[in-house]
């Protein structure tokens, strides 16, 4: 029997298709070359230095290995020694290497080794054993914490060839150095999976939202996805194939779990079953994160509001959602959660409070109940607007539990992409009865001073917002995506 013709997944209702990759890839957690060096010249002259400038090389490998994976094949003292550590990186596919001079090493010996992985991030760690020169030092000594002349020499030949590298410096044991190549390494992860990810488009942008629209070339080029846009007719075929029993299913747990009003369980079916429909559309096409238009796309079609289902998405299978077709939103989600672990949340800016020199931010329901206090903190309530559908719809309403937050979002700007950066505290304010998941942030400058350098900036309508302080985190992704920042 003939096999069926391969079609574009556009016409076809399979789950194999000419233009989605079969499966989906992998991830390999991060994985670094430890280039360490000495100088074989130097054993001759003094032979008790090489046993220990191994051992303050195997310090540096156990402190990198707590964090990531390294792959040390042992110190690099000769032409022979850089070729078989080259190759041991290329085999273990490294995406980075630290490059660490435990003595002056030649130049032309560290390229050997790093010609072999000329993909990977170079990372010059310009490390020495203690913070101070000490007034007895002799001359193994100075050659055991002499890195600054080799690393000096590869930075001259680096930009002598044009090829790119990061510099970290400081003494072997110092905590914050180790932070800061682990960011670097992560950063480089992050760009690396962006680049591979396909975000699923349902809709487009909401009309009249121009600082929402996007080129996707310039986002496929700048920000690494690919965006692909997904028919509504694939949604609703997908929605069709829920059944009512599974649909009832998930309605009565989220009712089981939470304070419930001015819900009915039928308002609860009609929602999760376009929840588990959007799952189904992931799963089917192989999605990295989705990006939809409820309003009258799709409540009209579904006869239910979109909020919650993207929610029970976000829990459930880790897939992060964005609405209006924010994709700049949706790939800051994307890398929010990625360095902190934690579930971020599609907010709009609301307005300022003086008193508690906070932002109040109100949000479209994309978050999950790990943003509120507790689940005693979290009512399931009707949707705050109606765009077509019958009944009251389900959405969420907390307020966001205490504690360090950061704001952030890509600004599609005339002269390029930018990052906004921003870090507040969330407080502990009265949760309102608005329907919704909304925050109180209290900012580090005067408010009024706050909102007027935002809006002086040309930001979007749009913020996410995730737990944890992690500005640093995304000054580094920023750089590594070769772009600009605002920093508030």
């Amino acid at each position: 029997m003939d096999k069926p013709a391969v079609t574009s997944f556009e016409a076809a209702e399979g789950s194999a298709f000419g233009d989605i990759l079969s499966a989906k890839e992998i991830r390999r957690g991060a994985k670094i070359g430890l280039l360490g060096c000495g100088y074989f010249e130097y054993w001759r002259m003094y032979p008790a230095l090489k046993e220990i400038v191994e051992k303050d090389l195997q310090r540096v490998a156990a402190r990198l290995g707590e964090q990531v994976e390294v792959v040390y094949p042992g110190m690099v003292d000769t032409l022979d020694r850089a070729e078989e550590a080259g190759k041991a990186f290329a085999e273990a596919r490294v995406t980075a290497i630290v490059v660490v001079e435990g003595t002056y090493l030649p130049d032309f010996i560290t390229l050997r080794a790093l010609d072999h992985v000329r993909g990977a991030t170079v990372i010059l760690f310009n490390t020495q054993t203690g913070s101070d020169l000490s007034p007895t030092d002799d001359y193994p000594a100075t050659m055991r914490n002499s890195a600054l002349i080799g690393i000096a020499q590869l930075t001259g030949s680096f930009q002598k060839m044009r090829r790119k590298y990061e510099v970290v410096v400081g003494e072997t044991d110092n905590n914050d150095v180790y932070r800061r190549i682990w960011g670097l390494v992560r950063a480089q992860r992050i760009t690396a999976d962006l680049r591979s990810q396909t975000l699923g488009l349902l809709g487009q942008v909401f009309r009249g939202m121009f600082d929402l629209e996007y080129d996707r070339t310039r986002v496929k080029g700048s920000l690494g996805p690919e965006v692909m846009t997904v028919q509504a007719d694939h949604l609703i075929r997908l929605w069709n194939d829920v059944s009512e029993a599974e649909a009832d299913a998930a309605a009565r747990s989220a009712m089981k779990r939470f304070t419930v009003r001015h819900v009915t369980l039928e308002d609860a079916r009609k929602s999760c079953r376009l929840g588990l429909a959007m799952r189904a559309l992931v799963e089917q096409f192989r999605l990295d994160g989705l990006c939809f238009l409820g309003q009258h796309y799709i409540e009209k079609m579904t006869g239910a509001p979109a909020r919650f289902g993207a929610s029970m998405l976000m829990e459930n299978q880790g897939v992060m959602v964005a609405c209006e077709g924010d994709i700049g939103g949706l790939i800051m989600m994307q890398i929010m959660r990625e360095i902190t672990g934690n579930m971020p949340l599609q907010t709009e800016w609301g307005q300022f409070d003086v008193a508690h020199n906070a932002v109040f931010l109100l949000g479209h329901g994309i978050g999950t109940p790990e943003l509120a206090a507790g689940p005693q903190a979290v009512t399931l309530t009707r949707s705050p607007e109606e765009w077509g559908f019958e009944g009251s719809g389900m959405n969420y309403q907390f307020i966001v539990k205490p504690g360090p937050v950061t704001l952030g979002h890509f600004l599609d700007t005339a002269d390029g992409w930018q990052m906004l950066i921003s870090e507040g505290k969330s407080i502990s304010f009265p949760c309102l009865p608005c329907d919704e998941i909304h925050a109180m942030v209290r900012v580090a400058m005067p408010v009024r001073e706050y909102v007027e350098k935002i809006l002086r900036a040309g930001v979007a309508h749009h913020v996410i917002l995730v737990p944890g302080h992690i500005a640093k985190d995304l000054d580094v992704v920023a750089d590594a995506l070769g772009m600009r920042k605002l920093t508030v």
